[in-house]
Formats: structure tokens, C-alpha cells, sequence
């Protein structure tokens, strides 16, 4: 009997989580649409088929859902691109492989990357806090690199952090326009931005 217990208790916890994701992704994609101000919690709910009382459940105001999804894509963006930063690897792979995985996860996140960059300012103080402080995380751990490239021969810039920003804003500009073809489009492009990146950082002159 306890074993079932467990087991029925498990299957709501997925359940709900599903149920939690599906509200994510479906908002995230009005916020997208509609923008964050003319999208509504009966839109959303309407979207999931759910009442809006049962939405309410999972998440007490529309600003808690823009925050799980600025704060859930922010997360989930630096444990995978971070790892590329290792300081086993020569400074000029560390980057080549940060830049591509930066491009190539942002890509297949673009929803969720256009909603954090147009909509988080939406989000009070305290929780743009939150999400600046993951941005500024990958910044860092990028000029950390940049200066050990320069401590190396490897990278000639006048400022490792201001050369950083440089390179996340070139990087950055991309979800403006960039609409891969297929998947070799997605890759090349991904690899000619941290060519890109890696000449900047070697050319800079002070």
C-alpha cells in the first residue's frame, strides 16, 4: 500500500512539472507574440486548456511566469555555455567553443531568448537582479579568459572585460535577424561568429 502511495505521488509530481513546463513554453510564446503587457493569465490559460483558477496554482501573477522563464532560460544557458569555459583548455578553444555553443544554444531557445531581452525590465528590481547577475556570471567567466589569453600572447586587448562585452554584444545581435536555413546554416554560423570573436580578441589595438 505505501509502495503505491509513493508511486501515485510521483506520477502527480510529473504530472505536474509537465503541466508547469507546458505553461512556460505556451507563455513564453505569447510574450513572444503579444508582448508581456497585452498578454493575459486567461490567454495563457486558455492556451494550456486550463482554467485560470487552476493556472493560479501554479504560479500566483503573470510576473512569476516571466521570471521562471527569464531566470529558467538564464540558468540553463550558463550551465551549458560555461562549461566551455574551462581553464583546462587553451584560452582561444575555451572561447571558439563558448562563442558556438552561445549561438547554437540561443538558437534552439529563441523564444525564450527574445522574452528575456525584451521583456525582463518588465520584472521588479529584485528579480532583474537575479537574472543580471547570471548575465554577468557568463561575462566574467568570458573575461577571465580574455586575460588569461593576454597573459598568454595569445590576445592583444586594452581591457579584457570591455573586450568581452564587445564580443557578447556582436554575438547578441544575432537573434535580431538570424533565421538558420537548416542545421549546417545554424553550425556555420555559429563557427564564423567565434572566428569572428577569436580575430577581434587577437587584433585589438590599445
Amino acid at each position: 500500500m505505501r509502495l503505491q502511495f509513493q508511486v501515485a505521488v510521483q506520477t502527480q509530481d510529473i504530472a505536474g512539472r509537465d503541466r508547469v513546463d507546458q505553461v512556460l513554453h505556451s507563455a513564453a510564446r505569447l510574450f513572444r507574440e503579444k508582448g508581456y503587457g497585452a498578454a493575459s493569465m486567461r490567454d495563457i490559460a486558455g492556451e494550456v486548456d486550463i482554467r485560470p483558477s487552476s493556472l493560479y496554482h501554479h504560479f500566483p501573477s503573470k510576473q512569476h511566469i516571466l521570471f521562471a522563464i527569464c531566470n529558467g532560460f538564464q540558468r540553463d544557458f550558463n550551465l551549458d555555455v560555461l562549461a566551455q569555459l574551462s581553464p583546462d583548455r587553451a584560452p582561444e578553444d575555451a572561447i571558439r567553443a563558448a562563442i558556438h555553443r552561445h549561438i547554437v544554444f540561443s538558437n534552439r531557445r529563441w523564444t525564450d531568448v527574445l522574452v528575456t531581452w525584451r521583456e525582463r525590465r518588465s520584472l521588479p528590481r529584485e528579480q532583474q537582479a537575479t537574472i543580471n547577475a547570471l548575465r554577468r556570471q557568463y561575462r566574467d567567466a568570458l573575461a577571465v579568459v580574455v586575460e588569461r589569453g593576454c597573459r598568454e600572447g595569445v590576445f592583444e586587448v586594452p581591457d579584457s572585460k570591455l573586450a568581452a562585452m564587445a564580443a557578447l554584444d556582436m554575438v547578441n545581435g544575432l537573434v535580431q535577424w538570424f533565421k538558420p536555413r537548416d542545421e549546417r546554416d545554424l553550425q556555420l554560423t555559429a563557427t564564423r561568429y567565434a572566428d569572428a570573436v577569436i580575430g577581434l580578441l587577437r587584433g585589438w589595438e590599445g
